[in-house]
């Protein structure tokens, strides 16, 4: 059985990559998914569905509050799979609550103020057995505790100063990029330093991207369901597959049956069916078709905060998204091809894609809580 590493390179923003020499070189060389979106564009929400396959709506983690709620009687995870088959299982993490815990036989908690996260996780591989396959979580929040200190704490979702120097956070933004940049670079040299490249399945992904100032009512990120949160990535190094990039959208909730699928595990019927899919037909060429994406989310902050229960919910494919903002009432449609900056608000024009996304919403939610209206 090979091993297992994933690397949550937690913020980084998929329109960025190309800016960091280190995270180009590692798409080039590994199967890069370029059009990955999240599930939910914050960490707690998102992981909990990677780490299941399942939507926040159907596996309990669908509000911040609601971190605790899990439903892990129901929802099996991806360490809980490999624990299964003879791995060890060990995550290194942020925060306590960013994942489900079960399944994993050790879950640390850092200081990402403190610690040298790159000696840290390269430590983790050095000194990790070879005696048993091992499956590794490293979490990289860097880029995200820099931009706690120097813009959630000196800011509002609504601060003229942070709105008005767009330029100024991108700056401030795409150094941190780098840093986490030179961060991959070296997991990858340590993995080959300790011989384990040919053995390893390496995926490093992002969970959610951040807000540089686009649209006011958020200075970071999990109030909207706009592409600069949404849009993330995947890059996957597997021993005897060749370098691939993918351009179809894809899920995030996908990570998880792909890896049992590259393992050869089957799913598991007897728990909550996983609702994302492997994205082994992709590599093969096997399938050429955009994936719906489904995504929700509800603020700490914002315009509408809503901690206790998503409130926004978005459907996104084939380059259209609905977002539909379910506490002022309000309907958002963008044609992202040529509108990718989302400015432009197409909603109540009589369109047919309008009507369109909002079955194609109801359809992927597999909930009550839309009104009929349009």
């Amino acid at each position: 059985m090979k091993n297992v590493i994933m690397i949550l390179l937690d913020g980084t923003r998929q329109d960025r990559i190309e800016l960091s020499k280190e995270l180009s070189l590692i798409a080039k060389e590994g199967i890069y998914f370029s059009n990955m979106i999240t599930a939910a564009p914050y960490t707690v929400a998102s992981m909990h569905a990677i780490l299941s396959g399942i939507y926040p709506t159907k596996n309990g983690v669908n509000a911040y509050y609601n971190m605790l709620k899990f439903k892990k009687e129901s929802c099996k995870t991806l360490p809980e799979y490999l624990k299964s088959y003879g791995y060890y299982t060990f995550a290194d993490i942020g925060n306590d609550s960013y994942i489900p815990h079960q399944g994993f036989d050790k879950v640390s908690v850092y200081d990402v103020y403190k610690d040298d996260l790159i000696k840290r996780h390269t430590d983790v591989i050095k000194g990790i057995s070879k005696s048993k396959p091992f499956f590794i979580f490293c979490h990289y929040d860097k880029i995200v505790a820099n931009l706690i200190v120097n813009v959630a704490k000196k800011h509002t979702d609504f601060s003229e100063e942070y709105f008005n120097n767009k330029e100024k956070n991108i700056k401030r933004y795409n150094n941190y990029l780098k840093e986490a940049g030179i961060y991959a670079k070296e997991i990858l040299n340590s993995l080959k330093a300790e011989g384990l490249s040919k053995d390893t399945i390496v995926i490093f992904f992002s969970d959610h991207g951040i807000s540089n100032g686009e649209k006011v009512g958020e200075k970071m990120y999990g109030s909207f369901l706009y592409d600069y949160t949404l849009k993330v990535f995947s890059i996957i190094y597997c021993p005897e597959k060749n370098s691939k990039t993918i351009t179809h959208q894809t899920r995030t909730i996908d990570l998880m049956p792909t890896i049992l699928d590259l393992l050869n595990i089957p799913l598991d019927k007897d728990h909550e069916k996983v609702q994302g899919k492997s994205l082994i037909p992709f590599i093969e060429e096997k399938e050429n078709e955009d994936r719906i994406a489904f995504c929700e989310t509800g603020g700490l902050n914002g315009p509408w905060p809503s901690p206790k229960k998503h409130n926004v919910k978005a459907i996104r494919y084939k380059n259209w998204k609905l977002i539909y903002n379910m506490t002022p009432d309000t309907k958002e449609v963008y044609d992202l091809k040529e509108d990718p900056l989302e400015t432009n608000n197409l909603a109540g024009k009589g369109l047919t894609k309008e009507k369109e996304l909002w079955h194609l919403l109801k359809k992927e939610s597999k909930t009550e809580w839309i009104p009929e209206h349009i």
